[in-house]
């Protein structure tokens, strides 16, 4: 709306020098979001109580949507939102309670002195995939003509092609993943019990 304005002062105001020009929309949006993302990241790490922390987790998938529909992804962004901050944080809330009960604060942290090296750590890392995207040519499955190939990104075709013909393996070594974690729940949850 912002830059709508600026040719209409520019007309109105002829004497005063040129207005700089406004960032585009997308940036800002970008911008607002990249804040929001870290934000909600430093306190999923950082929050004592487990229901704070997937609370916060909900919001960084949410900005992750929200990258989605940025890059016209938008079968991308729904399904960010439906499966992950709907399903997977419901099921994971599900955990905690049961496995914790009446016990939202935890009292001594054990790990506290991995905190560092842990930090250390993930600055190695993000620095290692950073390299590896910028020196590396990735190939995304799409057509040639770069105009087209944007469009096409978020689409349930191109989605389900590289699904399920160069990431098969992932997938399915995912879904024995999640298989496991499930029954390891219902076994730690009938421990109790009894």
């Amino acid at each position: 709306m912002l830059h709508l304005l600026a040719p209409l002062l520019a007309l109105a105001l002829p004497s005063l020098p040129s207005l700089p020009s406004l960032p585009d929309p997308v940036t800002v949006v970008f911008a607002l979001n990249t804040l929001a993302a870290v934000f909600s990241a430093i306190n999923v790490i950082s929050q004592r109580n487990p229901v704070y922390c997937a609370l916060f987790l909900v919001a960084n998938f949410f900005c992750l949507a929200v990258y989605y529909l940025l890059l016209d992804a938008q079968f991308l962004a729904a399904v960010q939102i439906i499966v992950y901050a709907g399903a997977i944080m419901v099921l994971f809330l599900f955990v905690v309670t049961l496995l914790a009960p009446g016990r939202e604060e935890v009292a001594n942290d054990r790990l506290r002195v991995l905190q560092i090296p842990a930090v250390l750590l993930g600055v190695i890392l993000g620095g290692g995939v950073a390299v590896s995207l910028m020196f590396n040519d990735i190939h995304l499955g799409l057509p040639p003509d770069p105009d087209n190939a944007s469009a096409q990104l978020g689409t349930v075709q191109i989605v389900g092609s590289q699904l399920f013909q160069h990431f098969l393996f992932p997938f399915e070594i995912t879904s024995l993943l999640l298989l496991v974690a499930m029954l390891g729940a219902v076994v730690l949850a009938k421990r109790r019990i009894q």
